[in-house]
């Protein structure tokens, strides 16, 4: 099992573009392994984790609260949910989608791509 704790300081200790980005890593994570066989046993602590973010996001002043709400609120009946293999499936498109949103919100694809300009 993950030590929550370690990964809540890790993550509060970093500004928040990266705080996004790894929120937004975590949901494609979910969708990668929500297409694969063993995805039984890493989807729900990726849903965990991905839930994590968002829940200390949300404490924040964030510009993006809104959006994340409603995402904390999709996390959050999908851990309520458990971990069906039908609702599996049916995850990918959706983390997808909204890790594309998250990293948008994050500035770190502008950043980069003004460093390289």
């Amino acid at each position: 099992m993950p030590n929550w704790n370690a990964i809540e300081a890790s993550f509060l200790n970093q500004p928040m573009p990266q705080q996004l980005g790894e929120l937004a890593a975590s949901l494609a994570r979910i969708k990668s392994w929500s297409q694969k066989n063993a995805s039984r046993e890493i989807v729900p602590i990726l849903l965990e984790e991905s839930l994590l973010y968002v829940n200390l996001l949300q404490q924040q002043n964030h510009p993006h609260r809104v959006e994340l709400a409603q995402l904390q609120e999709l996390l959050q009946g999908w851990v309520n949910k458990g971990s069906r293999s039908t609702e599996i499936a049916n995850l990918a498109p959706i983390a997808a989608t909204w890790s594309a949103r998250v990293l948008d919100m994050s500035g770190l694809l502008v950043v980069a791509d003004s460093k390289t300009a």
